[in-house]
């Protein structure tokens, strides 16, 4: 790659073209007409690659390359995209490579979590320019939080000067289930905080925010985040969150397997054993009711003889307080439920035969030999012949929040 652009060129570039961008991105994209088509697919195809050459862009698109050329000239002139260098020859004029001008607009992703509120101000690129994020608590209601997140959420916007007009939308990723239609978060199960009922999430940020706005279960926002950032175009992808409830999402070619009810959360209540335990919503043998914190929690609980009472951590924090301690009896406790949890995982994966599993919690993360057991018991119970893929989400924590970004963006092509 011939960097015949230094940084400092570059960087001069986003800057001239800061403002003009900043007025126009939103309305191109806004922009559905037929003439205007052919530039958005042009672009969003730029944006895809991150950066590309004019030969493959040629070799994507059936144009003249009159017609390329003159595209490519639009979207440059209007601060869109920039020429990035040129890159190797390979038998006559080296390639010349275009690549997305990042602050040309900027879009909000939010996580709504069980436990946490997480909100990631991202350039056009889903690149984070800063984030906030709560920690729920008993008292932290809708009435009080939202007001807050709203409140941050506009200085955010103040302090790095992003008028309206660059802002494309706010996407969010929450637990379920959901009405999306209506932009409501209806029931949700082992909510730390109380009143999380028939919440109008998406209502009450319109009032203060004259944006589109999304809502999506937090297991598909996140699945959207793995295959856009990391290019997985062809793949079909699996998203397994397990927590304070069990989430999957699943994505064909980029397109929502679960996209009705709005519920991820229903993989929780996937039967593995008809005459097993009491699961929370009535009937027995879910696989929430053995690898969830509170499920386990539960059975520390009854395993040792101690009483809720005297534990002051939140369910998490006390099972790794013991794992910590080298407590043989919670780490038997914690790999059992390891193994429910690649039951449960392995009976999906026969179903829906995805190329790729992402598997996201914080077990999954601070625990190995959780991880280990999970993806050893997913691999003995398959029964896919072709290579399939299972690991950690590379995005960790921030995947729910990147893909409400990226799911607004998206929503201005469709």
């Amino acid at each position: 790659m011939n960097l015949s652009f230094s940084f400092l060129k570059i960087y001069d570039i986003l800057v001239k073209n800061r403002e003009q961008s900043d007025r126009m991105l939103k309305d191109f994209l806004l922009d559905n007409s037929e003439k205007n088509n052919i530039k958005k697919q042009i672009y969003k195809y730029i944006h895809l690659h991150r950066r590309i050459s004019k030969i493959a862009l040629l070799q994507a698109f059936n144009l003249p390359q009159t017609t390329l050329t003159r595209i490519i000239y639009d979207l440059q002139d209007k601060g869109f995209i920039y020429n990035d260098g040129t890159g190797e020859p390979s038998g006559g004029r080296p390639p010349t490579y275009y690549a997305i001008v990042p602050n040309a607009a900027y879009v909000i992703g939010i996580d709504i979590s069980r436990t946490h509120v997480t909100a990631i101000l991202t350039n056009i690129l889903f690149e984070e320019v800063e984030k906030i994020q709560y920690k729920l608590h008993a008292i932290d209601t809708p009435e009080k939080v939202i007001p807050k997140l709203i409140f941050d959420l506009k200085n955010l916007l103040i302090k790095y000067k992003i008028k309206d007009k660059a802002l494309l939308g706010i996407g969010i990723g929450s637990v379920g289930p959901l009405d999306r239609e209506k932009g409501i978060i209806l029931n949700p199960d082992s909510f730390v905080a109380t009143e999380w009922n028939n919440v109008a999430i998406v209502e009450m940020l319109n009032k203060e925010f004259s944006l589109p706005i999304t809502l999506n279960n937090g297991a598909n926002t996140a699945a959207y985040a793995e295959y856009y950032l990391n290019s997985l175009l062809n793949d079909s992808i699996l998203f397994c969150i397990n927590g304070y409830g069990v989430r999957t999402g699943f994505l064909e070619s980029g397109v929502p397997g679960n996209n009705q009810a709005g519920d991820s959360s229903a993989a929780g209540h996937i039967v593995i054993d008809i005459n097993g335990k009491d699961c929370i919503c009535g009937k027995k043998g879910c696989l929430a009711a053995y690898t969830t914190y509170k499920s386990l929690l539960d059975e520390i609980v009854a395993k040792k003889d101690i009483s809720l009472l005297t534990i002051e951590d939140n369910a998490f924090d006390f099972i790794m307080k013991l794992l910590k301690n080298n407590d043989l009896e919670v780490q038997e406790l914690v790999l059992q439920s390891a193994y429910y949890y690649g039951v449960g995982i392995s009976n999906m994966i026969n179903i829906l035969h995805p190329s790729k599993v992402f598997l996201h919690g914080k077990l999954i993360y601070q625990y190995p030999a959780y991880y280990e057991k999970v993806v050893q018991t997913i691999k003995e119970n398959i029964n896919i012949t072709s290579n399939i893929i299972i690991q950690k989400s590379k995005l960790g924590e921030k995947s729910v929040a990147l893909g409400g970004a990226i799911e607004i963006y998206n929503a201005y092509f469709k």
